[in-house]
């Protein structure tokens, strides 16, 4: 009785590790870890900018989180624009995350995933989200296509060596133009000539100014004094800028101002400006710049730059890409994306931390409450802001006078609006 007893224990414990050789005891399933998308892979269209850089930085992190791959493929704007578009409205699924520019929403809409069903899914918080950049960035039509991740208002870098304090209006902007310009050693504006960069400068201007494209039911407001005096304060810009400004882009912009030929540089900041600024390698004018919004005129509304983050309709893999979304934009990752990589954050949180309150990019932060805004995001806002872009190059360059550049811009808006209305209800949130 006794051996047999052992004999069948011994059985027993010969079956159970056969079992757990044969299987039994292999490490807990990818799933059992926490990985619920082990086996997964996503791919996720970005602009070749930091945005980008910063996406493939933390990919290896998300996979070792949740056993999902990432592919981040990036573009040009120019050609983002054109990849994205053609993608989305051919049901193209090849992308299951895409990154629109906010200008970019109303025509893409609705390709979109709704993501309202995901918040509520998991009850995931979006009041730490700016609310005002929202509804210009990631909002439209009453449904959540996306979350804006970066936060860029238009501003101005300048020399504190030079300027002691940035000038509130035109007329107090002009005088310290007066100042310091001394060519051909040190010019006292850096420009972007191009038109590429040149309107939305001219933008910022009319907007401060209390001009709009046209009001919230898309009457037309272009032909206006605000729009002239605007036109008016671009061209003077040049008068103090290096004769080749008109043929400049962001790049040669950037590199007078950081060479320390120029005094105040027209510039998206955070590109360029502050990653190099002070870098001894890199920059002349090491601790002797800032940042300002710019010239307050009526109003301090400035132009926006912001994109947002969604998922389109024909993703593969939407629950992955919903994780990555929230992975993305989080506060942690925003407050790294600022530190490392410039961004500026979409969550209010994330701009109080000491590392942004304190630093040199904080001013933007006075820019966005001051206002901050994109011009039309319906379909027909890629077209309007070329008819803008003609008409300001043209006159600014002296090729049109004052009247026929408005005149342009009053026949090319009208134009587009009746080739292609705005949709039923849909109201003009920019300007």
């Amino acid at each position: 009785m006794k051996k047999s007893r052992i004999l069948i224990i011994f059985v027993l414990v010969i079956g159970l590790a056969t079992a757990a050789f044969a299987g039994g005891g292999k490490e807990p399933s990818p799933e059992a870890a926490g990985k619920p998308f082990a086996g997964q892979k996503i791919t996720c269209l970005y602009f070749s900018a930091t945005y980008a850089e910063a996406a493939k930085e933390y990919a290896a992190e998300f996979t070792e989180k949740t056993g999902c791959e990432v592919e981040i493929v990036d573009f040009p704007y120019i050609t983002l624009y054109e990849k994205m578009g053609l993608a989305l409205s051919t049901g193209d699924s090849t992308y299951d995350v895409v990154t629109p520019a906010c200008q970019w929403d109303g025509e893409f809409e609705p390709f979109m995933e709704d993501l309202g069903p995901y918040i509520e899914r998991d009850n995931f918080d979006t009041s730490d989200f700016m609310e005002g950049l929202w509804q210009q960035s990631g909002k439209w039509a009453g449904k959540i296509m996306g979350f804006p991740f970066s936060n860029t208002p238009q501003t101005l870098a300048y020399r504190t060596d030079l300027i002691d304090e940035f000038p509130e209006d035109w007329d107090e902007f002009f005088g310290v133009c007066e100042e310091i310009h001394d060519p051909p050693s040190l010019y006292a504006i850096a420009i972007p000539g191009v038109k590429e960069q040149l309107s939305g400068l001219w933008m910022m201007v009319q907007w401060s100014l209390g001009g709009a494209w046209a009001d919230e039911d898309w009457n037309l407001k272009i032909d206006s004094p605000e729009t002239r005096e605007a036109l008016e304060i671009t061209k003077r810009w040049f008068e103090y800028a290096d004769p080749a400004a008109p043929a400049w882009g962001l790049p040669e912009s950037d590199a007078a101002f950081l060479n320390g030929n120029a005094g105040i540089a027209f510039s998206w900041p955070t590109l360029t400006i502050a990653p190099n600024g002070d870098n001894p390698e890199k920059s002349k004018v090491v601790d002797k710049w800032a940042i300002a919004p710019i010239p307050y005129a009526k109003n301090g509304v400035t132009v926006l730059s912001s994109w947002d983050i969604g998922i389109p309709k024909a993703a593969k893999n939407k629950d992955a890409a919903w994780e990555w979304i929230k992975f993305y934009t989080s506060a942690e990752k925003q407050l790294k994306n600022y530190v490392d990589y410039s961004i500026l954050p979409s969550r209010e949180s994330v701009w109080e931390m000491p590392e942004v309150k304190n630093s040199k990019l904080y001013p933007h932060k006075k820019a966005s409450e001051q206002g901050a805004i994109i011009w039309w995001r319906i379909p027909a806002g890629t077209m309007a802001e070329t008819t803008i872009r003609d008409a300001v190059a043209n006159y600014v360059t002296g090729q049109w006078n004052l009247e026929r550049a408005v005149q342009f811009m009053e026949a090319g808006l009208a134009k587009v609006l009746e080739e292609y209305p705005p949709a039923p209800g849909v109201k003009n949130t920019g300007r």
